[in-house]
């Protein structure tokens, strides 16, 4: 993630997104190339690395400020370092093979034994549903590397962007539980306009005034800061907010209405990212309200916009497919989910 802006390994336009962007989704290429034009707007969303041969390029920290703004910032910033020990020690990383193909994404342990994740992380083929022969380890630092035994997208993911970028989720099962110690995020969060989010992922890290300079790795966990601009509604006429979205701020705007969080803190998804939880922070503990999915814009610079699904509509197929006591999104939640698309909108007619 950049607090500034991400450059470098720029796709060409999968054709979504507002006049003079693309859509990607931030997951990391890892391996074999596909021929060009059959994975093109994959690969910005996806990471370098030949996992085969056990080589993990380095990386440090999640998209960065600008390299010359105040408070200073860098890459190396965003890491964090505190292992078994972090606050976000739930959230791990994902090393992807289907078929010749090698990717890098982003989960969040909600239980000892289910990980959440994008749907397009399962789905390399952008079919809708688990790749067959799919092989995927969940990494979390401190704690250890775990096999993914079974796979399911979210009913109604058609594939990423295939026509649609909605409901992409993903769950992996893990046949071995994960150890005692992981603080596992509540899933009662209510994502709201103006809710300042924290955002946590392997992917690349750079600058925002120039783009990505590193490569996106299985150990290098990074964190970023961002605000909830705004809501897409359900494109299935469920009449719900379905997509969140919040962009990547210049420094020089801090201080400014719906501008930066600051240089060291303002922050955006990249490569590697995708499958990764915002989170909100109650003053306590922390709920997973969404999940990192795309980008859009030109490489992670300032001005461009992330965003993902938010996850209370799906709280009941998360309660379904584990078998978890996952609460079911009240009518009050809902309703609070809806009156800030609202509010979203009015904004949007009034800019």
């Amino acid at each position: 993630m950049c607090s500034t802006d991400p450059g470098g390994n720029i796709a060409p336009s999968a054709g979504w997104g507002h006049p003079g962007s693309r859509m990607i989704a931030p997951r990391h290429l890892a391996g074999s190339v596909p021929s060009p034009g059959a994975l093109s707007r994959r690969l910005f969303g996806v990471a370098a690395l030949v996992l085969a041969l056990g080589t993990v390029p380095s990386a440090h920290g999640i998209m960065a400020g600008d390299e010359t703004g105040l408070p200073a910032d860098s890459p190396a910033s965003r890491l964090d370092t505190l292992g078994s020990s972090s606050p976000f020690n739930a959230v791990g990383s994902l090393a992807i093979i289907s078929g010749r193909f090698s990717y890098i994404g982003s989960a969040t342990a909600i239980s000892p034994n289910w990980v959440l994740t994008a749907g397009h992380n399962l789905d390399l083929n952008d079919n809708g549903s688990p790749d067959a022969g799919l092989s995927i380890s969940f990494n979390l630092p401190g704690f250890g590397t775990y096999a993914a035994s079974s796979f399911y997208t979210c009913p109604g993911f058609t594939g990423f962007g295939n026509p649609s970028i909605q409901r992409d989720l993903g769950l992996l099962y893990l046949s071995t539980p994960l150890p005692e110690g992981i603080l596992f995020p509540s899933l009662q969060g209510v994502m709201q306009v103006g809710n300042q989010a924290t955002l946590v992922g392997f992917g690349r890290s750079g600058y925002g005034d120039y783009g990505y300079t590193t490569s996106a790795t299985l150990t290098d966990r990074r964190v970023g800061y961002n605000v909830v601009d705004s809501f897409t509604l359900d494109d299935l006429g469920g009449g719900f907010p379905a997509l969140f979205r919040y962009d990547f701020d210049s420094p020089d705007t801090v201080g400014l209405a719906g501008g930066s969080l600051g240089n060291n803190l303002e922050s955006l998804i990249g490569p590697g990212d995708s499958g990764g939880p915002l989170l909100l922070f109650d003053g306590s503990s922390y709920s997973i309200a969404g999940v990192n999915t795309f980008t859009e814009g030109y490489g992670g610079r300032f001005g461009d916009i992330g965003g993902g699904v938010v996850l209370a509509p799906y709280l009941d197929w998360i309660a379904e497919t584990t078998g978890l006591a996952v609460p079911e999104p009240s009518a009050c939640w809902l309703l609070s989910l809806g009156l800030a698309f609202l509010v979203s909108r009015r904004r949007d007619t009034a800019d």
